[in-house]
């Protein structure tokens, strides 16, 4: 049974006062977290997994552009990330036979449907440039369909349906920005609200509202890492993350600073020995 009382963390730079302290139950280490869809929660009391997953490893965020052709069309380019609000530019050349046909820029809905985000035209020179912005945090499909007149810009395509003049599909980031902070030291040894055992090599996020076992991708000052939710909080500092000070140190994050992330869905969730409810600050 998960416990009503999470660990409370105030993290100052290079320091971490305790208000109140954890009392969820069961072991576990995030080495050993292994990947499987909806786990059921295990006793309390269960003891850490014994195989040991390696830690994942920060790497340089992704920065050059998708480069894709449209067969018959021509070439066009979209950014592999950006973030929440901020335009995304997709830009460019088509055949000069096809000025005046309108493109259009499709993101594909949870519900697997394709929806035009934006339209745009053929320019006389054959270039084009379509600008579209999302609030949503989260990987998206984008798509363009090449049009033989100027139609609605407002339409739908079902996702298993092979629409004519249909460029391949690709993955953009739009990622949320926030602050985040770090955890560790005097917290060794304890367990968190997703049932794991801190440990110093532990790899992972708190969070106030993600599920246990969500991978989330952190990105600071061109660092990437992709790490489950392990813990719930922060609660001090305005910082919506808690990264674990091995996270922390592999993405250079000293104190309270500003990342960037987005949460990836299309990794499966870690099993966790409990799924803690969300909190609401």
């Amino acid at each position: 049974m998960i416990a009503t009382r999470f660990a409370r963390r105030a993290a100052l730079p290079g320091l971490l006062l305790v208000c109140a302290l954890p009392t969820t139950a069961t072991a576990s280490t995030t080495g050993g977290l292994t990947a499987a869809p909806a786990a059921p929660p295990t006793a309390a009391g269960s003891a850490d997994p014994a195989a040991a997953a390696p830690a994942p490893d920060a790497a340089a965020a992704p920065t050059a552009d998708h480069q894709e052709s449209l067969p018959g069309a021509g070439t066009w380019s979209a950014p592999r990330a950006t973030t929440v609000g901020r335009p995304l530019r997709v830009t460019g050349r088509f055949h000069e036979a096809l000025v005046g046909r309108a493109v259009r820029l499709q993101r594909k809905t949870p519900a697997g449907r394709w929806v035009t985000a934006a339209t745009a035209h053929v320019r006389k020179d054959g270039t084009f440039a379509v600008s579209w912005r999302t609030r949503a945090a989260r990987n998206h499909e984008l798509r363009l369909v090449l049009l033989a007149v100027r139609g609605s810009a407002h339409t739908t395509v079902p996702a298993g349906s092979t629409a004519a003049n249909a460029s391949v599909p690709v993955r953009v980031a739009v990622l949320g920005r926030t602050r985040a902070s770090w955890f560790g030291p005097g917290f060794y040894g304890g367990k968190t609200a997703c049932g794991l055992v801190l440990r110093k090599r532990t790899e992972g996020v708190a969070h106030r509202t993600l599920p246990c076992g969500s991978q989330v991708e952190i990105r600071h000052e061109g660092t990437s890492v992709v790490v489950p939710v392990i813990d719930r909080g922060p609660f001090a500092n305005k910082a919506d993350f808690d990264l674990t000070k091995n996270v922390a140190d592999e993405i250079g994050l000293d104190g309270v600073e500003a990342i960037e992330y987005v949460e990836r869905r299309d990794l499966p969730r870690i099993a966790t020995p409990y799924r803690a409810p969300a909190l609401r600050r």
